[in-house]
């Protein structure tokens, strides 16, 4: 594989990475989206758990809760489906990542400006690699906090909103899960954020290395294009 050559690889490979872990962001968005509207749903059903206590309507209530917990339970699915795309965007990232390490540490430095460029770009694929790393875990402790949430939903039955205790044990066990799967959104979107500052930066030096292997190419072209000046006859005047 030519110098030219190697330097196409690893910029595709940086693209992909910075496309990757940018999709991987909108989705940390949607999860959190996703995770406030669960939140202010568990409010819902928290006061009209609080109702059935207080007021004579108590059996309206309780049912009405009943119904917000159900609501919470579509609501965990959906971020289950989202955290499942997550994980598939950050797998792509970190292979597109291994990928263009591979190609630059084969590269051939003995050009300054490439010599340049890929000691510009190392590290800060390297940030990328280990920002996606971090936050694969992050992702999956988010989705278990939020199917344990789904869990405590689950174990409001028609039967047990009878029993108002039982009712209400659940939306705090549910609250506390959300809680906890807020604050590892709040994180990863940290890590998320940072991976696809530090991405961009390297798909920009990575833009360069593609613009100069171009203008290689189109100088060695234009240097081939040149016809050489025959050598002149042996004793004849060199004009």
């Amino acid at each position: 594989m030519t110098t030219n050559d190697t330097a196409f690889h690893a910029a595709d490979a940086i693209f992909m990475a910075e496309q990757a872990v940018g999709r991987a962001r909108h989705v940390v968005e949607e999860l959190h989206t996703t995770i406030n509207s669960a939140l202010r749903v568990l409010d819902d059903a928290e006061l009209d758990s609080a109702k059935a206590r207080l007021s004579d309507r108590g059996n309206y209530y309780l049912e009405t809760a009943g119904e917000h917990l159900g609501r919470l339970q579509r609501r965990c699915s959906d971020n289950a489906e989202l955290t499942d795309e997550l994980t598939g965007h950050l797998e792509r990232a970190s292979q597109a990542v291994a990928d263009a390490h591979d190609l630059l540490r084969d590269a051939d430095t003995t050009d300054p400006a490439l010599a340049r460029d890929v000691a510009q770009l190392k590290p800060r694929l390297a940030v990328v690699g280990e920002m996606v790393d971090l936050a694969k875990p992050m992702a999956r402790l988010a989705a278990q906090h939020v199917e344990s949430a789904h869990q405590a939903a689950q174990q409001v039955t028609p039967p047990s909103l009878l029993e108002p205790v039982s009712l209400e044990r659940s939306i705090a066990t549910a609250g506390k899960e959300l809680g906890r799967a807020d604050e590892d959104v709040r994180l990863l979107e940290n890590v998320v954020d940072h991976a696809a500052a530090s991405a961009r930066q390297s798909a920009g030096i990575a833009s360069e290395i593609t613009d100069n292997a171009r203008r290689r190419m189109a100088e060695h072209g234009r240097a081939e294009g040149v016809p050489r000046q025959a050598a002149p006859a042996v004793g004849s005047p060199v004009r």
